[in-house]
């Protein structure tokens, strides 16, 4: 048998199953940060394809530059397919890069402490043969052990990074970044000690075990500052987004008090109007003619005023529809309305406000680009399609839908997490919360929010568990 061959042939296979696993591992780090699958496998087919070619091409590389070149590979592809977000890719190919090396020194440890086992217990000579079951042997226990590595260091820190489709800032990009700056650094010193021709040379089976343990512990002090770092500032941004919620909220409060005193003041027209009906009768009475028909002229007038007002069945939500139709109407959108409030339910009009308030709001913004979209196309050419939004609700035994549809003219992303669109606003981290606040509502209620979008339609539909009184 030619060992040689053997030899070659296995560590062949050794080396591309350990690229494979890394061009994995590329995968699953960026594939929920992107906006399509195709681009994580991408990313990943591209790590793999250049580490495969710098494997077999005939000058040397240093596989500190090596495995650089094959990140910045996945990171070209990233970016060319997905143009945005820019920062966060530079820093999900740089936090692979950091965490590869550190998983590739942890397997070359537990392969020497294997070799160490191996020689404890088979002591004396190791001829060619055996020792080449040996090295299978360890190439076996090795491979296993890498891909436990990988999903133990990267799954806390896609778990831990949870504002995955927000965009990155510079400031949070260089805060992030420098752990993952000062593994690389390890990295390139470790590497300078093993393959620099100047450097010291270590054999890793003759070293101690102290030494091995102080390298586990190295490995590992440089990845959990890397997850701390991700994990503490995702609290502190989370804790920044529930405070504007809560300004958000406390604004929409003010929003209700406002609305009730406008129903207050409906009320106290509709009173003073009952209360002169008598008066304007007997004037009607003395007026004959041109004067009386200019009389009726002016009280249907001022009825129309109070009376002509979309009629939900509760004065709180009245004013709120009335308010976004005549804003919607002004800004040249048709508004089909027929909503009606739930009556003789355990439902809070307060918290009706919050979905009608920012569904509308929402859907008036929407219609808005559109037709500015349209415009900007059309340049002055042509009408551009009319836009609409409806609003509709519906009472089945204690199931309250509320369903809210406009036409827009952009494809909706939605985020992987909460399953809601992202904001199209260039601030991701301060806009975004209506829809959340929708939902909190209806959570509250036992229920949920479903969206469904197309380049065409927005439709968002409430569900609410509402009992009887």
């Amino acid at each position: 048998m030619d060992w040689e061959l053997s030899y070659f042939v296995t560590s062949e296979i050794y080396q591309f199953f350990m690229t494979l696993w890394a061009a994995f591992a590329y995968f699953y780090l960026v594939r929920d940060f992107v906006r399509s699958k195709k681009t994580a496998v991408l990313t990943g087919g591209a790590y793999l394809a250049v580490m495969l070619i710098l494997w077999y091409e005939p000058y040397y590389i240093l596989s500190f530059w090596a495995y650089l070149i094959g990140a910045a590979a996945g990171l070209g592809v990233m970016c060319l397919l997905e143009r945005e977000n820019y920062l966060q890719k530079v820093f999900l190919a740089w936090t692979f890069y950091a965490v590869r090396w550190l998983v590739a020194r942890l397997t070359v440890t537990v392969g020497a402490l294997l070799w160490k086992v191996f020689l404890f217990v088979i002591p004396g000579y190791i001829d060619v043969e055996k020792g080449y079951y040996l090295y299978v042997t360890q190439s076996l226990i090795e491979i296993p052990t890498q891909i436990v590595l990988y999903i133990l260091a990267l799954a806390p820190i896609v778990r831990a990074y949870r504002g995955k489709g927000q965009k990155m800032q510079g400031r949070e990009f260089l805060l992030m970044s420098l752990p993952s700056f000062t593994s690389v650094m390890g990295y390139a010193y470790v590497k300078y000690i093993w393959e620099s021709p100047v450097g010291l040379q270590y054999s890793e089976v003759d070293s101690s075990l102290l030494y091995h343990g102080i390298v586990m512990v190295y490995c590992l002090s440089l990845y959990i500052p890397i997850l701390v770092v991700v994990a503490l500032y995702q609290n502190i941004k989370e804790s920044q987004q529930e405070k504007m919620r809560k300004d958000l909220l406390a604004g929409q409060m003010e929003d209700m008090k406002r609305h009730i005193r406008e129903v207050e003041e409906l009320y106290q027209e509709i009173r003073s109007l009952k209360h002169d009906m008598g008066n304007h009768v007997m004037v009607m009475q003395k007026l004959a003619g041109h004067e009386q028909e200019q009389y009726v002229q002016s009280l249907r007038a001022q009825y129309s005023v109070v009376a002509d007002r979309i009629q939900s069945g509760n004065p709180v939500t009245d004013v709120i529809l009335m308010e976004r139709s005549r804003e919607a109407q002004a800004k040249g959108i048709a508004f089909d309305c027929s909503f009606l409030y739930p009556a003789g339910r355990e439902v809070d009009a307060f918290d009706l406000s919050i979905i009608l308030n920012n569904a509308l709001a929402n859907a008036i913004e929407a219609v808005q680009r559109k037709a500015s979209a349209e415009d900007e196309a059309l340049n002055g050419e042509g009408d551009r399609t009319p836009g609409y939004i409806r609003i509709s609700s519906s009472l089945r035994e204690n199931v309250y839908m509320i369903e809210v549809e406009n036409s827009c003219y952009q494809k909706i992303v939605m985020d992987r997490e909460e399953h809601l669109p992202v904001t199209t606003k260039e601030d991701k981290d301060f806009h975004g919360f209506g829809l959340r606040n929708i939902r909190r509502v209806a959570q509250k209620y036992h229920g949920d929010i479903e969206v469904e979008a197309d380049q065409q339609v927005f439709r968002l539909s409430v569900m609410l568990q509402v009992c009887r009184v």
